[in-house]
């Protein structure tokens, strides 16, 4: 079964090029297609997985008439036979059976509304961890700079400059955005993880 993520992503931009490493938003590649549709949001996507699955359950009493209707040469033979009237009785039945559903509005607004909630309760869990994580900082064993070499390929003249240590710059920035999402979290997700 194709993840629900593909089944969005494809129903959001159709006609659209990227590729997972997996069935995850994070691990999508969006190649940029002709037509210029753009990467839909990571709440677009949940939003029309919500939508996607409700719609599946609605759809529930196509599979379950389709699991009870008489094969096809045995409704041509009823129809052959007692006539249309007859066939359309038989059938009636089983329609009755399993009436046609159709997705409520509000009851797909509340899935949306839900999926948008759990995504943002998953992004505060994931900040609130990296944020517990002590802060890399400059010490004995970790240096505020270093020194990074590079040699121009045609001249082949090396080249020497300080920098900002990778691993303080980066460690900063994911704490940052870490911070970004908590401030940005509603209080009600908030709320609903500390009870």
């Amino acid at each position: 079964m194709i993840p629900k993520i593909f089944e969005a992503v494809t129903a959001l931009r159709p006609g659209a090029f990227w590729s997972f490493t997996d069935a995850t938003y994070s691990a999508m590649s969006w190649l940029e297609p002709e037509d210029g549709q753009t990467k839909p949001t990571e709440e677009e996507v949940v939003q029309k997985i919500a939508e996607l699955e409700y719609q599946e359950e609605i759809n529930e009493y196509q599979r379950q008439r389709a699991a009870e209707y008489p094969s096809q040469p045995d409704q041509f033979d009823k129809i052959y036979h007692s006539g249309v009237t007859a066939w359309k009785a038989e059938i009636k039945v089983i329609k009755d059976k399993y009436p046609k559903a159709t997705m409520d509005a509000d009851v797909l607004q509340t899935r949306k509304d839900a999926a948008i909630f759990d995504l943002q309760t998953e992004r505060y869990t994931v900040a609130i961890k990296r944020l517990e994580l002590d802060a890399v900082v400059a010490s004995d064993d970790i240096p505020a700079t270093i020194e990074v070499t590079t040699t121009d390929p045609e001249t082949m003249e090396s080249t020497t400059e300080t920098v900002n240590n990778p691993v303080i710059v980066k460690d900063t920035e994911e704490r940052a955005a870490a911070q970004a999402v908590v401030d940005a979290t509603p209080q009600p997700v908030i709320d609903s993880l500390n009870n």
